[in-house]
């Protein structure tokens, strides 16, 4: 475990927060969640995905807002601008539902599906 200059505050990884509370009690688990809201031990190094739940967002918002600039940061948080960009329709409406009618229904659902997965 990192120790600070000041010998006051301990730093763990999230890593290890993971390790060491598989060998810990609930009432242990409770004064280490205690001792870092106090501030007496300071997480670092923690994943996007740790982070991204702790936040309640999925990876991809968090994946999208640090591509972002701080200053396009703080925009979207005024509500200036959208964290990203909407996509723009289909230019060919009519050529789209062929293609539907060609694929079925099934799967176009699927391809959909896996669309997103890839934003």
């Amino acid at each position: 475990m990192l120790q600070y200059a000041n010998a006051h505050r301990r730093a763990i990884t999230g890593a290890s927060l993971a390790q060491r509370r598989r060998r810990m009690s609930a009432a242990e688990r409770a004064c280490l969640a205690a001792d870092i809201v106090d501030g007496r031990i300071v997480l670092q190094g923690l994943t996007v995905k740790a982070i991204a739940a702790l936040v309640g967002v999925n990876v991809g918002y968090v994946d999208r807002a640090l591509r972002l600039t701080p200053e396009q940061r703080a925009e979207v948080c005024r509500g200036d601008r959208p964290l990203a960009a909407p996509r723009p329709p289909c230019a060919d409406f009519e050529a789209l539902v062929e293609a539907i009618r060609r694929a079925g229904l099934d799967r176009t659902l699927e391809a959909a599906v896996e669309a997103e997965r890839a934003v």
